[in-house]
């Protein structure tokens, strides 16, 4: 019995990454597609410095010049751009751009010609030869080398590969489309979360004027009641009323550091820095368009949109490469070897060998029909998935639309009522310091008042997060992405 003892190694070097000869099929550059809006082919469609092997700014150097007397000023722009730069889940979404942009790069090298490395040793239990009377020849030694070089081009494929760099390259797009619709989420969040900072503060002021009002009321009515013109009784309910107050105060106070946190850690920026907001909460500018102009504006320009219809392709080009199965694999391969210990060296150890393979499916049990079948469900379920969205925006742009409108006229009600309850805390004070009115009424109009100031800011803030969802639904940045690259090179 005969005993084989092989060791083989095998090393393989990628050629011609980029733009080599391929037979047959071409090869397209990575670009972004043209039916996506011009708004969408600017910062966002470029590379970040992450992918290129730098890092942005660090989020402390961005902050440390904004900072003065020992606060950071905090515009709401200020905010966005911090947070397009260094927020987390848009880090991690740069990071999945990469990884789409290699799967590209890998598509296009199985089209292009690979160029391999060989080397063998084999060691026989005896070398084969053959005798005839004093003659003997030897086939075989026991141990064999082998090296050489290994050449390969796809010559024909049934499409199957140029399917699947399309397939990587609509993927990518796909993926700038989702990269695009985070950002103008994070917009969102942060433009909400510096409106409920905004609105914590504004509560903050009304619970400090309220517990200068009674500090004040209450001054009038001890005067009042060391005089004998009124009950001891008022000046205790007043004392009460203030305590009262300075417990809300405690609580608004609670309420702004909690909301700075929140916009602090959409900022990824440490929650122990001091943070001060440079803008007040005021009525922003509207859309000044009508609700069918806005739901057309939304699905023309929607980044969820334009990554389903980059899906939708991508699906497609699975679909080709799925039914290229059927068709024959060619390819041409070429060999250069050196041996030692086989007899084919007997004239010279150099061989060279050059040859066309083809590989034709007859029958591997419906595998390559499943495919087809998978394929063409996934396309129905990805045009699916678009007409869903399409909905959605749709709903998305009524309700956002309707929920400003309501805010709208919410703003003016409000305004009217605080107006009213100035005024009747004014009268009320006066009367009673004059005599005519009664502590009670003083209290409840100084309650009136709070309530109408708390309800005018809840309107604002109510307003502004309705625009900024307005903005999201439309697909309408409120700030373009700070093109991070430029940033560097300037600095």
């Amino acid at each position: 019995m005969r005993k084989t003892f092989r060791t083989t190694t095998r090393i393989m070097v990628l050629l011609l990454a980029e733009g080599g000869l391929l037979l047959m099929v071409g090869c397209a550059s990575v670009r972004t597609p043209a039916h996506l809006p011009h708004i969408y082919s600017g910062a966002i469609a470029e590379a970040s410095p992450e992918i290129e092997g730098k890092r942005p700014p660090s989020s402390g150097e961005a902050l440390r010049k904004l900072e003065k007397d020992g606060n950071i000023n905090l515009s709401l722009s200020d905010c966005l751009k911090i947070a397009l730069q260094h927020n987390y889940d848009i880090r991690l979404t740069r990071e999945a751009l990469t990884q789409a942009d290699t799967k590209i790069t890998q598509a296009r090298s199985a089209m292009l010609p690979f160029l391999g490395a060989e080397a063998s040793y084999t060691r026989l239990d005896e070398e084969l030869s053959f005798s005839m009377g004093p003659q003997s020849l030897t086939f075989m030694d026991r141990d064999q080398y082998k090296a050489g070089f290994v050449i390969r081009q796809p010559i024909f494929t049934g499409g199957r590969l140029n399917a699947a760099r399309k397939a990587s390259q609509y993927s990518r797009d796909a993926q700038v489309q989702g990269n695009r619709a985070l950002e103008e989420e994070v917009v969102f969040q942060v433009t909400r979360a510096y409106r409920t900072a905004q609105l914590a503060e504004a509560f903050q002021d009304v619970a400090v004027e309220a517990v200068e009002l009674l500090k004040a009321h209450e001054h009038d009515v001890a005067i009042l009641v060391e005089k004998g013109a009124n009950p001891e009784i008022d000046l205790l309910r007043t004392r009460t009323e203030l305590a009262n107050a300075r417990k809300e105060l405690n609580g608004a106070d609670n309420a702004v550091d909690l909301a700075y946190s929140a916009l602090k850690n959409l900022l990824s920026m440490p929650l122990e820095k001091s943070v001060h907001l440079t803008e007040a909460l005021v009525r922003s500018p509207g859309p000044g368009a009508d609700l069918s102009s806005l739901t057309e504006l939304a699905l023309s320009q929607r980044p969820e949109l334009s990554a389903i219809d980059s899906q939708v392709a991508a699906a497609e080009q699975a679909l080709k490469a799925a039914r290229g199965e059927y068709l024959p694999t060619i390819a041409l391969e070429g060999r250069y070897e050196y041996m030692e210990g086989d007899f084919r060296d007997l004239e010279g150890g150099d061989h060279w060998t050059i040859g066309v393979g083809a590989q034709l499916p007859l029958w591997n049990w419906g595998e390559t029909a499943a495919k087809v079948r998978e394929a063409k469900s996934q396309l129905v379920q990805v045009r699916i998935q678009r007409d869903k969205t399409t909905d959605h925006i749709r709903l998305e742009v009524r309700k956002a639309f309707l929920d400003l409108g309501k805010a709208e006229k919410n703003i003016e009600a409000a305004e009217s009522a605080l107006n009213t309850a100035k005024e009747a805390y004014r009268q009320a004070r006066a009367r009673y310091r004059a005599g005519e009115g009664t502590n009670t009424d003083v209290l409840d109009v100084r309650t009136a008042l709070s309530r109408a100031e708390a309800n005018h800011t809840q309107a604002l803030f109510d307003y502004n997060v309705a625009l900024a969802a307005l903005h999201r639904a439309v697909g309408v940045m409120v700030i373009e992405p700070p093109d991070i690259k430029e940033k560097e090179s300037a600095e």
